[in-house]
């Protein structure tokens, strides 16, 4: 079978708005019971760097059958998420984000308290609700994840040097129970 033609394949990839960007992207980021401690509205464009989430079905044990094996499906799971996010001088949202991790878990000292190391919070757990939505061309909004019953589990270094005058950055990996294509 023959390659299509250069001006096909342009035809092709011109249907329906074309091919989607990695560069055009927001991402929400919610904490459920304490909204105190979510990335705002306005933030939103300091998530520098994110993707997609995946998942996997993994097989179970198969079954031989005439001399070869019968594979069946097991369980989905999740792989954590990780986030690159643009570190203000203020430290705002790396802030919110170790209050989160403080509170599911307890103080940095390990103390433990009503306010500190309470997974469950007024009754509802310390989770969040995570959004990835593709931004098209035209700045519209297309195609959204939803990344449901979502919490900070690392929060990663941030290097400082004098030779380095980069933006600083940082990665957050979070734990999730699922995701769902809107």
């Amino acid at each position: 079978m023959a390659l299509p033609t250069i001006s096909t394949f342009k035809a092709n990839l011109g249907n329906n708005g074309g091919s989607a960007r990695p560069n055009l992207f927001k991402v929400s980021i919610k904490n459920t019971p304490k909204t105190a401690l979510s990335v705002t509205k306005d933030e939103e464009f300091l998530v520098k760097a994110t993707s997609i989430p995946a998942s996997t079905i993994a097989t179970t044990g198969g079954v031989s059958y005439g001399g070869r094996e019968i594979k069946y499906a097991g369980f989905r799971s999740y792989a954590n998420w990780t986030t690159t996010i643009i570190n203000d001088e203020d430290f705002a949202i790396r802030n919110r984000i170790q209050n989160w991790m403080r509170q599911i878990s307890g103080k940095l000292d390990g103390d433990r308290n009503v306010s500190f190391g309470r997974y469950v919070v007024g009754g509802t757990y310390n989770e969040g609700v995570g959004t990835v939505t593709q931004v098209d061309k035209d700045g519209k909004n297309g195609k959204s994840y939803t990344i449901d019953n979502l919490w900070p589990t690392s929060i990663a270094a941030i290097g400082v040097d004098w030779s380095n005058d980069a933006i600083m950055d940082f990665d957050v990996e979070w734990c999730f129970d699922k995701w769902t294509a809107v």
